[in-house]
Order: C-alpha cells, then sequence, then structure tokens
C-alpha cells in the first residue's frame, strides 16, 4: 500500500476517535464544551435517522415477501382442497349413478320376471353404421339366442340378430328392417314403427298408416305391443315429436324420438327366457 494511503487511514481514524471523545465528553450538559456536542448532534442524527429509515424500509421488504410467500402458500393450499372436494365430488357422483342402476336393474328383474336378465357390455359398433347394429360381450353361453329383446332401464335398443359362444350381434330399433308392433300408451291403440334412414345423425321411427280416426298427439309415448310374440309387452319405445301429413294421399305419419339415447349407451340388459319356456313358447 503507498505511503500516502497509510497516512490518510491513520488520519481518518485518528480523528473518528477524537470526534468520539469530544461527543461523549460533551453530551455532559454541565460540561465546558457542551454547545460542541449540540452541533456535532446534528449531523449524527441525520445519520442515525438515515439509517433508521433504511433499516426499517429493509424490514418492511422482507415483510412484504415473507407475506406474498404466505399468500403463494395458501393459495396452493385452497387449490389442494379443491382438487379433494372435486374428487370426493365426482366420487359421489359416481356411487349414485351406480345406485340408480342398481335400483333399475331390481325394478326391471321385478317386471319382467319370467325372463332371466343378462348384463353385456358393447365391445364393438358397425363401422358404416354405428347406431343401426353394434356387438355385445355375451353369446350362447350366457343364455343369448336369436330374437332376444335388448333393453335398458330407459327402454328398448334393440333385438339380437346373429349370436355365437360369447357374442352377439344387435339389430337397434331404428334399424329400416326393424318393424314393431306398438301401442299408444295413453289410447291403447295399436300402431306399427318403422326403423328410418338416418338424417343428420339423428336417429329416429315412423309411425306410419295412421287412420283418420286415431287419437295421437305429440308427446305420446309408445311402447311394445304383445301382437307378433318379438317383444315382451308394456317396453317403453320412444315419444312422438312430430306429426304430419302427406299431401297428395292425406295419410298421416309420425316421427318418434327413442327414449335410449343410442350413441351414449355402452351397457344393456338382454331378455333371456329359460330353455324350458323357449320350448313351451315354440310349441304354441
Amino acid at each position: 500500500m503507498p505511503r500516502h494511503a497509510k497516512n490518510t487511514i491513520f488520519i481518518l481514524v485518528i480523528l473518528t476517535i477524537f470526534l468520539l471523545v469530544v461527543i461523549i465528553i460533551s453530551s455532559d450538559p454541565n460540561s465546558k464544551i457542551h454547545s460542541v456536542y449540540k452541533v456535532l448532534s446534528v449531523p449524527v442524527q441525520a445519520v442515525q435517522k438515515g439509517a433508521s429509515n433504511l433499516a426499517t424500509g429493509i424490514k418492511d421488504r422482507f415483510e412484504a415477501i415473507g407475506s406474498y410467500t404466505d399468500l403463494i402458500n395458501e393459495n396452493k393450499r385452497l387449490k389442494e382442497e379443491v382438487d379433494k372436494l372435486q374428487g370426493y365430488k365426482n366420487r359421489n357422483e359416481q356411487l349414485e349413478t351406480e345406485n340408480q342402476e342398481l335400483r333399475a336393474l331390481l325394478e326391471l328383474k321385478d317386471y319382467y320376471q319370467e325372463y332371466d336378465l343378462i348384463a353385456a357390455n358393447i365391445i364393438a359398433k358397425d363401422v358404416t353404421d354405428w347406431y343401426n347394429e353394434f356387438t355385445l360381450d355375451a353369446g350362447t353361453q350366457e343364455g343369448v339366442y336369436i330374437g332376444c329383446p335388448v333393453i335398458t332401464s330407459k327402454g328398448l335398443v334393440g333385438i339380437v340378430s346373429k349370436v355365437s359362444a360369447h357374442t352377439c350381434k344387435v339389430m337397434t330399433l331404428v334399424d329400416e328392417q326393424n318393424v314393431i308392433m306398438a301401442r299408444i300408451s295413453r289410447s291403447n291403440e295399436l300402431v306399427r314403427l318403422r326403423g328410418m334412414t338416418p338424417e343428420n345423425y339423428e336417429y329416429l321411427l315412423k309411425l306410419d298408416r295412421i287412420s283418420a280416426s286415431s287419437d295421437l298427439y305429440v308427446g305420446d309415448l309408445l311402447v311394445t305391443a304383445e301382437s307378433g310374440g318379438v317383444y315382451p309387452k308394456g317396453i317403453a319405445i320412444g315419444t312422438v315429436i312430430e306429426i304430419s301429413t302427406i299431401a297428395e294421399t292425406e295419410t298421416r305419419y309420425a316421427i318418434v324420438e327413442p327414449l335410449v339415447n343410442l350413441p351414449k349407451i355402452s351397457e344393456v340388459y338382454i331378455l333371456s327366457l329359460p330353455e324350458k319356456a323357449r320350448i313351451t313358447e315354440d310349441k304354441e
């Protein structure tokens, strides 16, 4: 270190010590040099005030940082609570759905006592026409045979058209080849339903040959009739959503919307008569 730098540091140290001694001595009110203390205390107090303000500012900054960290942690905790509550809600909804399905199954078993109810899952759909035909994971080994009605708790789905050992194909009620004898639930009038070619992905049924005296209204519920021996009577089919008249022939027809939402079903029930009952029915 250069000599003049050492001298400068030495002088500053001596001056600092001298000022401290003067301040200490002059701080006594009875001291003859008390006036010196008053003069020196002004800049010292200014420095103290500045240092105090700086310390307070630093403290406030750290407290603000601490509060922000607390807010982040609280926000994270609340998000975890929301996720947990959403999980409980989803689970409760799932349990409620399962309970509804079980209650519906018990009601179906009670209503169709002469049938065995075989639960089945849809495992494949016709790639050319998804809602006219699909495949179930139940076959002859489970008691399924050609002609078994297929339903859900809401109503009719279709009929088994092909069967193998452990799978079967179902022709749905909206297939054009499907003809269903039905009754208007309100009036018990016998009518005939046919599947319709889907338009704009709307899968509907057509009620044709409506007589002039027919008591039919929009909103009427149609159920399967006992005629034909294909379906047991009373299975809900759908509701009338439109009634129109063909001008040339002045004949009326109606459009019926199935109660079962075909695009959304994944599980169904197959109504299977026990073998003895089937033999008796065939003889009749």
